[in-house]
């Protein structure tokens, strides 16, 4: 796994912009992924109350990279948990910490991004099912935060998105019929985009559910530690 399958969309990273009305831009190719071994342990779902979501379509920024873990997987579900990171953003630069299924065609993701809007630093809770657009859950976080995602496959074509803030006491969850549907690879990411690429503080995700092996994805600036015990680091 050299290359990302989602080379070509961007759009869960820039939902926040993309309410907030920014221009599109153009699009580089990703960062190349190393293989790494790994030792982890899983976790179950949160709990989840229906929310109410916007579909946003993002627009595109010209650099991007990835830092985190991927491994194959025959579970129906994904997890992952963080405390919400500072970062550092810019008009053009921001950075997205999700946890999903697929690296392509069909990509199923649910996380948060922080973005600039009107001057301000904005965390915004999202969900993908790639090739459809990506849609806000309408719900407020903040860096400090500790949240959780989590996607479940259920079966037919159906997955459910359930992102959960334990500072803010809310959960929030969708379940929606992907078009193409892409399992077997899973993946928890720290994906910053710009240029310049966003800065971030030293982010931690816990309860990662992946498998024994993984593969280490690495950015310009960013790197993220070996997978033990279902938890790593990634650190500028």
């Amino acid at each position: 796994m050299s290359r990302r399958g989602k080379s070509t969309r961007l759009g869960s990273l820039v939902l926040a912009a993309a309410m907030a009305g920014a221009p599109p831009a153009g699009l580089a190719m990703p960062a190349s992924a190393t293989a790494a071994s790994s030792t982890a342990a899983s976790s179950g779902p949160a709990s989840s109350t229906p929310a109410s979501t916007a579909p946003a379509s993002g627009p595109r920024y010209g650099t991007h990279g990835w830092a985190g873990h991927a491994w194959h997987t025959s579970s129906r579900q994904v997890t992952a948990s963080l405390r919400l990171p500072s970062v550092s953003p810019a008009a053009n630069a921001g950075a997205a910490f999700w946890a999903g299924f697929g690296t392509g065609p069909g990509i199923e993701q649910a996380g948060f991004t922080a973005n600039m809007v009107g001057g301000h630093l904005r965390w915004t809770a999202w969900y993908e099912l790639y090739p459809s657009p990506p849609a806000g859950f309408g719900k407020a976080a903040y860096s400090g935060d500790y949240v959780s995602m989590t996607v479940t496959y259920r079966g037919g074509g159906w997955f459910s998105l359930t992102v959960c803030d334990v500072t803010r006491h809310w959960t929030a969850t969708v379940t929606r019929h992907a078009t193409v549907v892409s399992m077997g690879t899973a993946e928890a990411i720290v994906e910053a985009y710009g240029p310049p690429l966003a800065r971030f503080s030293p982010a931690t995700f816990g309860h990662v559910s992946a498998a024994a092996r993984t593969w280490t994805y690495s950015m310009p600036g960013a790197h993220a530690s070996a997978l033990r015990q279902g938890t790593f680091t990634v650190r500028p």
